[in-house]
């Protein structure tokens, strides 16, 4: 198991981090004053990107849970590049979204048949030259290939990979947080890094790399149809307009 100060640093909200175990496990703390979050080391131009995550046991909304990538511009306020996991609320209800030079709009929408306060589970992002796929569990729960050739938008910055627990300033889009809970406290383990650092010479290695890792196998495809025909409640691409305002969804 890969110990946090391999790959990440705390990023903000120093105060509400805990380092357990030799940093093997890393909790982010969540109260009225503050949140928290942790950012890679450096950034990188593809890999496979792994979190274990345990959510609170307290049930709440409004609370997010952020594992994702994102590119250097972000706060620049103009289009940027970013692949997201986002938990909404402590119940399980799983955000997936993209941004590719834009300001995203992808959203799939999740509900997990687990409860993910018993334990940890795993969440990993694949991000290639050809395609990016979210696993839970190592179940592929959505892929998104790349299709430049046709006019569809694909992230291809170098990203950062960072976690973080915050509240929404959206009540219609994450619900309220309930406070007589609180603090609210999150979990980490396995920070593993797989994957090709910006500006290197990363050529395709003759062992198994994550980041060449070719397109998913049939007993992928047959885990990923399943799970998202039980457990998608939302696809932006179902959405009216959505068809025209992202080409993909045509």
């Amino acid at each position: 198991m890969v110990d946090f100060n391999q790959s990440y640093y705390p990023l903000w909200g120093q105060n509400h981090i805990t380092y357990i175990n030799q940093s093997n496990e890393v909790q982010l703390l969540l109260d009225k004053s503050s949140g928290a979050g942790f950012k890679s080391k450096i950034q990188y131009e593809s890999g496979l990107f792994t979190l274990r995550i345990k959510m609170p046991a307290k049930k709440t909304n409004g609370v997010i849970t952020a594992f994702y990538l994102i590119s250097d511009d972000q706060d620049a306020g103009v289009n940027h590049d970013e692949i997201d996991f986002e938990f909404i609320g402590t119940e399980g209800r799983l955000q997936t979204n993209i941004f590719a030079n834009d300001r995203g709009g992808r959203e799939q929408v999740f509900q997990l048949s687990f409860d993910p306060s018993e334990d940890f589970h795993t969440y990993q992002i694949l991000y290639t030259p050809q395609r990016i796929v979210f696993f839970v569990d190592n179940i592929p729960i959505r892929s998104f290939k790349n299709n430049t050739k046709r006019g569809i938008n694909f992230p291809t910055k170098s990203l950062w990979a960072e976690a973080s627990l915050w509240i929404s300033d959206s009540v219609i889009w994450a619900g309220a947080v309930d406070w007589g809970y609180a603090p609210f406290i999150v979990s980490f383990q396995d920070f593993n890094i797989s994957g090709c650092p910006a500006g290197s010479n990363c050529l395709p290695s003759p062992d198994f790399s994550p980041w060449t890792r070719p397109k998913l196998g049939p007993k992928q495809l047959k885990l990923m149809r399943n799970f998202r025909k039980k457990q998608m409640t939302f696809d932006y691409c179902r959405s009216k307009g959505n068809k025209l305002r992202y080409p993909e969804c045509a």
